[in-house]
């Protein structure tokens, strides 16, 4: 019984662990010297099953001419998939519509195995299906190989809740740790391993970084993957016109039992009756990072806009079984809806 109580309690920490990293202080703002701003960058945060949220909203920016001059974008976990997408799409390797359909024929089981009732759950089959979308049908093997400039962000499982331990892994090297030559699949797994829930990752033939496992960068200090965008700037001598950052909606009732059901795991709804909410530390831990950003690159922050859905239904954060919904009520929403300034949804507090 005890045993299980561990469990339970670590699962439901994985599912709050992007409320659970601290952050560190604002660093140096990285803004390159004074230059005119030119291109458009995407910052695109991790959104695990509300994955199609976030490609309904890019797919809204993209009909309507926003992403035009888009030359740089950063993502962790489902953002880093949708930021891949995004890429096959704007050099004309993939539309809208076929990604929309691929979103919409995933299932739970084409994401992960549960066995046992143990975790970590096997993610062997989201390897499978990244493998032949990626590799197969748009054809990039190695973030070289990304005709946008991209960084994927990674954090050690260990680091987690410390100080600056993103590993922002870009298709060209404006850090440290970017390796071009790396695949994009293993880097994926990495990006989308969901501590305890999924399982943490060694990527092969890593150079620029330790050899051991990774996990998601968002549940570290990339939860608003903004930094690389600042990185990017200084190594490239140059700012960006606009900002866009993209992330899903945020649910506002307790739902851990539900998710826990998810996962074949039956809590008889003790944690919802604890009132427990990740939802409500997450959007305020959004909100955090936003602020962030605005202290420290307060220059950028007055052309970065931020989109982030809000409609009345919910979707947990681990039923894969519903995209094609998510997408359509996401696209419905965006239709009367725009990106909003970021000092302006800052001083709104419009996350819930």
């Amino acid at each position: 019984m005890e045993k299980r109580l561990v469990a339970l309690s670590l699962v439901c920490l994985a599912l709050a662990f992007r409320v659970t990293a601290a952050g560190g202080p604002p660093g140096p703002a990285g803004l390159a010297a004074a230059a005119p701003a030119k291109g458009v960058a995407l910052v695109i945060t991790g959104a695990a099953a509300r994955i199609p949220q976030e490609a309904a909203l890019l797919e809204a920016l993209d009909e309507r001419g926003l992403l035009k001059d888009l030359a740089f974008v950063s993502g962790d976990s489902s953002g880093a998939l949708n930021a891949i997408a995004v890429n096959a799409i704007k050099s004309g390797r993939m539309t809208w519509a076929r990604y929309r359909q691929i979103l919409e024929g995933i299932r739970n089981g084409d994401i992960f195995v549960q066995s046992d009732r143990k975790l970590p759950v096997d993610t062997s089959p989201l390897r499978a299906m990244l493998k032949r979308v990626i590799e197969g049908e748009m054809g990039f093997r190695t973030m070289g190989d990304l005709p946008i400039p991209t960084s994927i962000s990674i954090t050690r499982f260990e680091d987690l809740g410390l100080e600056k331990t993103a590993y922002r892994m870009c298709s060209e090297r404006i850090n440290a740790e970017s390796d071009p030559s790396l695949s994009i699949v293993d880097i994926l797994m990495a990006s989308t391993a969901i501590p305890v829930v999924f399982p943490a990752v060694r990527i092969p033939g890593v150079t620029t970084i330790k050899d051991i496992e990774y996990v998601d960068g968002g549940a570290g200090e990339d939860y608003v993957p903004y930094e690389a965008v600042l990185e990017f700037e200084q190594a490239r001598a140059r700012t960006f016109d606009k900002v866009f950052i993209v992330s899903r909606k945020s649910n506002t009732v307790p739902e851990v039992s539900e998710e826990l059901r998810a996962l074949g795991v039956n809590d008889r709804g003790l944690f919802d009756k604890l009132g427990i909410s990740p939802e409500r530390l997450a959007s305020r831990l959004f909100l955090k990072y936003l602020g962030q950003l605005a202290k420290q690159a307060p220059g950028l922050a007055g052309r970065t806009f931020v989109w982030r859905p809000d409609f009345q239904a919910s979707f947990l954060l681990l039923d894969f079984n519903s995209l094609g919904a998510q997408y359509a009520a996401t696209r419905e929403w965006a239709r009367n809806s725009a990106p909003v300034p970021l000092l302006e949804y800052l001083s709104e507090g419009r996350s819930p």
